[in-house]
């Protein structure tokens, strides 16, 4: 009898979770900084080095470089515990100043766009990061929002680069647009 009870109550929460993630936006823009003692050139070196990521980007296991799309670069992230591969494509590419991100793939639960742009600044580099995402299953919309945060995976990553260069700098997070188009 527990065990029911406790497996209706885990279903009872993800039923409301769902219903939860069906009311919230499906878009969200979020922007975030973070400010680093290296230049352009030496950030720009080590975010487009794809396959090296897994060497400084917690959760990574693997990077597989894929098939260029349209001419441009893509690759795989190999995402642990289950070897969950998503493919990524360069969509824009302006040495060291601007990268242009995007997932690439059907049936995915979102799709979405990450822009880097690198500016010099007091001798070093401000690297902000604008994800645009669209997030299509509701339940992974409603752990987006209440659980990792919209920030959540740009904070990881720029976390990551930063100590990577030695830096013990901080994201700050610039804005929030949501917003219901697809």
């Amino acid at each position: 009898m527990t065990l029911l009870l406790i497996i209706a109550i885990l279903l009872l929460l993800v039923a409301l979770a769902t219903l939860i993630g069906l009311r919230l936006p499906k878009t969200h823009v979020a922007a975030s900084r973070i400010r680093l003692s290296a230049k352009p050139q030496e950030v720009w070196d080590i975010i487009t080095d794809f396959a090296a990521h897994p060497t400084w980007r917690p959760g990574l296991a693997a990077v597989e470089l894929g098939p260029d799309i349209d001419g441009r670069p893509t690759w795989y992230e190999v995402c642990p515990p289950r070897h969950m591969r998503v493919q990524f494509a360069v969509v824009e590419r302006l040495a060291p100043s601007r990268l242009v991100t995007r997932l690439v793939g059907e049936h995915l639960p979102l799709s979405g766009t990450w822009i880097y742009e690198l500016t010099e600044h007091d001798g070093g580099t401000l690297l902000t990061i604008t994800e645009t995402d669209q997030i299509y299953n509701p339940l992974f919309r409603f752990f987006s929002r209440f659980v990792i945060s919209y920030y959540g995976v740009m904070d990881v990553f720029l976390i990551a680069l930063a100590r990577k260069l030695g830096d013990d700098a901080k994201p700050e997070h610039l804005g929030l647009r949501l917003s219901d188009q697809a």
